[in-house]
């Protein structure tokens, strides 16, 4: 009987906490933490160790590794915890630790947390928590594993992975909701392995109908970052997308990137990927000038944002050319295409796939585990 009405409490207790807006996750298990950069390039922070507490001013000096607190002088790293349940960064909510260190001669902001807390803030800046829950599980388990990947190559670094899109976007608890701990709590500790160590699980929005083996994207090659069919990605709103630019202003952005050219006159592939990206391309000035580099390359001068993916006009209909003084990019998908396409993910939800199954078909040859 006393064991009966303890789970009895239990089940209340958990229904009570969700029925409030906030599922636990559970308070035993794995005690990773993960240190992610989340200010970068500052050159003053305000941090409160609790939500009503005092302001604490910290202002970058000219020495690197001092800083003034509130008119006083201290060395960096600083170390901070909170008083109750957050820590707060610029008026932001983080759980966890914070340390401040200095960072290209400006200000810096680490915050050490568990993982899981990690995880549970992730979801909503890298998809919807309102997605089909299998696959919001799917990011949770890919946002875990990834994280720890980068904790095993920088263990003693100041931190494992940042917080922007040149890691996952994280930017603390303001982002977490009841679905989206709930997903962390159901596949709680668990990540995908390969060969014993946490794989680089890479993912992105939207494969265009297909992923790119990693080898053919970045030259590195990982036995389970294979291509694979995407079968829904087209469910996105914007799977096909166009990108127009004056060449005057396409002329600035390469110069800007340090590469001497006239005005652009076409943009040819030299080499595709077997789903379709560029891998290589030339651009030709109005002086018959050519410069070569990678389709992720030019992503980067023109804007991620812009140019979407590399799947993207001049593939199957030659060159892409000045026309009226404008180049016009039309393309479809977004992002890298390796690993797990999200769309592609929420797709195979919808229909009916759990989370391991899309895992187990953008990650093949990974072991889904719990963390040692």
């Amino acid at each position: 009987m006393r064991r009966k009405t303890y789970r009895h409490i239990a089940i209340f207790a958990l229904f009570f906490l969700g029925a409030c807006g906030m599922v636990p996750l559970t308070p035993t298990g794995p005690s990773e933490t993960i240190r992610a950069l989340v200010v970068k390039g500052a050159s003053s922070l305000e941090v409160k160790t609790s939500q009503g507490g005092p302001p604490i001013i910290i202002t970058a000096s000219k020495d690197p590794f001092s800083v003034s607190i509130n008119g006083s002088i201290k060395t960096l790293p600083l170390y901070f915890t909170p008083e109750g349940e957050f820590i707060y960064i610029d008026g932001r909510p983080y759980r966890g630790r914070l340390t401040v260190i200095a960072f290209k001669d400006a200000l810096g902001a680490v915050n050490e947390l568990p993982i899981e807390d990690y995880a549970a803030g992730i979801i909503n800046n890298e998809i919807s928590s309102k997605w089909h829950v299998e696959a919001v599980k799917a990011q949770a388990v890919i946002s875990r594993t990834y994280a720890l990947y980068h904790k095993k190559k920088r263990p003693i670094a100041a931190y494992h992975v940042e917080g922007t899109v040149m890691g996952q976007v994280y930017n603390g608890a303001a982002s977490e909701d009841p679905a989206a701990r709930k997903a962390v709590m159901e596949t709680y500790g668990e990540a995908l392995y390969y060969n014993g160590a946490p794989a680089l699980a890479v993912y992105h929005s939207n494969a265009g109908g297909m992923t790119d083996a990693a080898k053919d994207v970045w030259k590195s090659d990982y036995p389970y970052l294979i291509s694979v069919a995407s079968a829904y990605d087209e469910l996105y709103p914007r799977f096909y997308w166009e990108y127009s630019l004056p060449a005057g202003e396409f002329k600035e952005l390469l110069n800007k990137a340090g590469l001497n050219v006239s005005e652009p006159e076409s943009v040819f592939p030299k080499s595709v990927t077997p789903a379709g990206r560029i891998k290589t391309l030339s651009i030709k000035d109005v002086d018959y000038k050519t410069i070569t580099m990678t389709g992720e390359d030019l992503r980067k001068i023109l804007g991620y944002g812009n140019l979407r993916s590399t799947i993207f006009g001049g593939i199957t209909a030659g060159d892409l050319k000045k026309d009226s003084g404008m180049f016009v990019f039309k393309g479809k998908g977004s992002g890298h295409g390796v690993g797990m396409s999200q769309w592609g993910a929420k797709g195979m939800a919808e229909k009916g796939s759990s989370y391991k199954k899309i895992l187990k078909h953008y990650y093949p040859g990974t072991e889904l585990v719990k963390i040692p």
